[in-house]
């Protein structure tokens, strides 16, 4: 079902109408990669090895620029879900990446990222169903989510997954950080000997999240204003 907005989320692939020429065709083709792009198959077993690869350390520079030019987050904006100002308009995202479609299409784009980048892709354990989607179904959630919390849309409803992502991901978050595949230095609880000790993720994981969005963003042609402006909201 279509929100007020026109757009039926669970229906699209990620192409804003009225796109045409050269920006027609990027948008057309990385709509087919983010739509045939999956996690990894399942390896029961822990990654053993170096995980540094040429782009997925270029998104993980791109995420501690980011991280180093951040404002202060709002007091207690972890308990509370408040997010800072300047996360991007509904103007700004038509702009810069077509309309609402492309909003999708760039965390679409960022799961391909994740997917290829062997210190991301072991956070999926592709054993759940729920994980063993494509790089947009994944990409839908995020981006619906931050839109539902930031601009009051209602787009994560139309999913059928509940009505608001916010609280589906600390479930999400915590699969990803007990999958088997995630090296052994990884599968620890934090702080040692603490009650309420848990699994986390590291900060280049942190930093490669962040980063890997904003070279979505780029990829779908989006001003380098934007990109940055947007990766340190996204710090």
């Amino acid at each position: 079902m279509a929100s007020k907005s026109g757009v039926d989320i669970a229906e699209s692939c990620g192409i804003p109408p009225g796109l045409a020429g050269e920006r027609l065709a990027l948008f057309t083709a990385l709509s087919e990669k983010a739509r045939s792009s999956y996690p990894p198959p399942f390896q029961n077993s822990p990654q053993e090895g170096p995980v540094e690869t040429p782009e997925g350390d270029r998104t993980l520079a791109r995420g501690q620029w980011a991280m180093a030019r951040r404002s202060k987050a709002p007091k207690d904006s972890g308990s509370t879900g408040q997010f800072g100002p300047g996360f991007p308009s509904m103007e700004t995202i038509a702009r810069e990446l077509g309309g609402v479609e492309g909003f999708f299409l760039m965390f679409g784009l960022h799961y391909c990222h994740m997917f290829s980048n062997p210190r991301m892709s072991v956070l999926f354990d592709s054993r759940h169903a729920d994980t063993a989607v494509c790089a947009l179904d994944h990409g839908k959630r995020v981006a619906a989510t931050l839109l539902d919390l930031a601009l009051h849309t209602r787009f994560y409803g139309q999913l059928g997954r509940g009505f608001s992502g916010a609280f589906a991901v600390m479930g999400t978050h915590n699969q990803a950080k007990k999958c088997p595949m995630r090296p052994r230095s990884q599968q620890v609880e934090l702080p040692r000997g603490h009650r309420k000790a848990n699994r986390r993720f590291t900060t280049k994981q942190r930093d490669t999240w962040v980063g890997q969005i904003m070279c979505g963003a780029e990829d779908l042609g989006a001003s380098q204003a934007f990109v940055e402006e947007w990766g340190k909201w996204l710090a």
